[in-house]
């Protein structure tokens, strides 16, 4: 079989947009408080990098990365706002520093440090009363002087020039390796294809301490056992006016750890004496809510409210979804069929999306993957793009019924009341109660809960939640025998009255009440509740924590990000090692190469993706589900499939 080697240029959080062009930087007037620090709020403009942006604010490229951890990719998109830290500001007409008093820090500290008189302070500060001390957080001014080496004001004024490599002396490769710094390029990438500490470089390349990395310059690496060379060299990143390109973001080694399983898959209508004869290089765009811009404005905001604020849900789902994506495509750097990867902040309504399509940002796309909202993967489907498209977050199976080459990642809402159904139908005498509410959403959804039970030979009840109660559930209800609840509404309050009113009837009837994961993150009900009617939720993640190729996976994935992977990081892992090598072989019309016999064993659990009878051409689910029931010491337990059936 043909050797397939792919390069991945994996995007940093969004597009990247470069232009040949210098374009000046203009100090941001915008400026916030957080935590006592001060901040200028710079939003980036096309051509910009961010070795301009801190050249221009006279500040080291790694004191900009600490404060905005998402610029560690080393890139930038235009429209994105970063924050700048303000040590000393200069006043408009250049005659004074203004600074922000420290805790801890006294008025005769600040003369000393700053070579100022008493005098010469309360001149510059003439609203301040000379009998009241400074604080913590009050602006002052100092007047700027001709200062000596080593004076603050030589510091806040510097620019930086590019090195002479003084610090580079003799050489001495038994010890070294000797890195030429190329465009584009951070510390944080550095750090990351050597595998060494950035302590460990600043060590041997002090300067590095205090301004950014300069092109062609020398910089010296501790060479270690397991480096002997340079890594991989970066492919080309393509520079032409007002398009998205992506960079490289990491080119750590990655072992064959085999993550991703390869098969022969049936013929069907997939020839496979033609695979890799659609080309050698393809585009992968993800299509995600990351809501930038309202996250920071909610940040800057948080010091006038004095209340926390949280990254956005969405925000979070689709920084893990991205995450993911990026680990895995690491099992992939090393072949030979090119991949772009583009990642785009969309929004949460079409504005966005259709700008993109007006401005040809999707032509030429060969798998999209996302939206996350279902308007905005029905306002797609609308423009026919005869894409693969894969959807990480949305469930309506209408979707799949009405349009083609729509592929679930999770299983459809259908698929979930299969198996649910299937479950019931295992055990003996169930008696099942399934549940609607108020909307008419919810109604559908009950009726077609009964028709999925039927299917599998459970006799069901269907009753109504009048919005205080469940109606006529007590004489429905039987002893003796599981009753299982199936609840087909979310709202917070309603889950509250109906665990209520289930928790009571738990001492005559033996109950388990199923119903949407999200309800586990309403703080109204009492976690004892959950306990005592078997509450029971429904997911496509079952993670076997023991496989070696799960630890590789969260060791990776810690390594790149400090954190553990969330369940939607594994969600995206599992689609990057099913869906790029279907990509790079059948290119973007893959669909017919799935087989729908085929149970793939991936790092979130099985994935066997199936097209229903009602599914449109080449539109796919994910049909495996998994249930989870809570214990009494509240942990959950798998009950379907069981283990024998695994």
């Amino acid at each position: 079989m043909l050797k397939r080697i792919l390069i991945i240029l994996i995007p940093a959080i969004f597009a990247v947009y470069y232009s040949s062009a210098q374009v000046p930087v203009e100090i941001s007037q915008e400026k916030i408080l957080e935590n006592g620090q001060k901040f200028y709020l710079h939003t980036v403009q096309q051509g910009q990098t961010l070795y301009s942006i801190c050249k221009a604010y006279s500040v080291a490229e790694k004191d900009v990365v600490n404060n905005n951890p998402e610029l560690q990719s080393g890139t930038l998109s235009i429209g994105q706002v970063i924050r700048i830290p303000i040590e000393n500001e200069i006043s408009k007409d250049g005659k004074y520093i203004i600074y922000m008093v420290k805790k801890g820090e006294t008025l005769y500290s600040l003369l000393k440090s700053f070579d100022t008189t008493e005098k010469e302070f309360y001149a510059a500060n003439p609203k301040l009363n000379k009998k009241e001390s400074i604080k913590a957080g009050d602006e002052i001014y100092f007047p700027v002087k001709d200062k000596k080496p080593g004076n603050v004001i030589s510091v806040i004024s510097k620019t930086y020039d590019k090195p002479d490599n003084s610090e580079v002396q003799a050489r001495d490769d038994s010890k070294y390796i000797y890195h030429t710094v190329e465009k584009g390029e951070t510390l944080y990438k550095i750090t990351k294809q050597y595998n060494i500490e950035l302590d460990e470089l600043i060590a041997e390349n002090p300067s590095l301490a205090d301004r950014p990395l300069s092109i062609n310059e020398t910089i010296r690496i501790p060479r270690k056992n397991n480096i002997v060379k340079p890594i991989v060299s970066q492919p080309e990143v393509e520079d032409n006016h007002h398009q998205d390109v992506l960079a490289i973001t990491d080119t750590t080694p990655v072992q064959n750890d085999d993550t991703t399983q390869v098969r022969d898959y049936k013929p069907g209508e997939c020839n496979p004496d033609e695979w890799y004869t659609h080309g050698k290089e393809f585009t992968v765009a993800l299509l995600m809510s990351f809501e930038t811009g309202a996250n920071l404005r909610d940040l800057a905001g948080q010091e006038k409210r004095k209340v926390p604020q949280k990254i956005r849900s969405v925000t979070e789902k689709a920084v893990d979804f991205y995450s993911g994506c990026l680990v895995a495509l690491e099992n992939f750097k090393n072949e030979n069929v090119k991949i772009k990867f583009k990642a785009f902040d969309i929004g949460k309504d079409n504005t966005i999306l259709t700008t993109m399509v007006a401005d040809g940002k999707l032509d030429g796309v060969d798998m999209i993957i996302g939206p996350a909202y279902k308007s905005q993967v029905d306002y797609l489907n609308s423009l026919n793009l005869n894409v693969p498209m894969l959807l990480p977050f949305v469930t309506d199976e209408t979707i799949l019924k009405n349009n083609p080459y729509n592929i679930m990642l999770n299983p459809s809402k259908q698929d979930i009341r299969n198996e649910v159904a299937k479950y019931a139908s295992q055990i003996e005498g169930c008696n099942a109660i399934i549940v609607n509410g108020t909307s008419d959403e919810s109604k559908a959804s009950a009726a077609k809960y009964i028709e999925a039970m039927s299917n599998a030979g459970v006799t069901a009840t269907e009753l109504a939640f009048n919005g205080s109660s469940i109606e006529n559930i007590g004489s429905s209800l039987k002893k003796g025998v599981e009753n299982i609840i199936v609840i087909t509404f979310e709202t917070e309050m309603s889950i509250t009255r109906v665990l209520t009113q289930a928790f009571k009837l738990t001492d005559d009837y033996k109950i388990t009440l199923i119903a949407d994961p999200k309800i586990m993150n309403y703080e109204s009900i009492d976690p004892n509740y959950y306990v005592e009617v078997k509450y029971t939720y429904f997911s496509n993640i079952s993670i076997n924590y023991k496989d070696t190729r799960v630890k590789s996976f969260v060791s990776k994935f810690h390594n790149a990000f400090l954190c553990e992977p969330s369940t939607d990081a594994y969600i995206a892992a599992d689609a990057i090692n099913y869906f790029i090598p279907l990509l790079q072989k059948a290119g973007k019309d893959f669909a017919p190469c799935i087989d729908q016999d085929y149970i793939y064993e991936g790092l979130g659990g099985k994935r066997q993706y199936h097209k229903d009878s009602n599914y449109f051409d080449n539109s796919f689910s994910n049909k495996e589900v998994y249930l989870y029931t809570i214990k009494d010491d509240y942990s959950f337990s798998q009950v379907y499939p069981s283990e024998s059936n695994n």
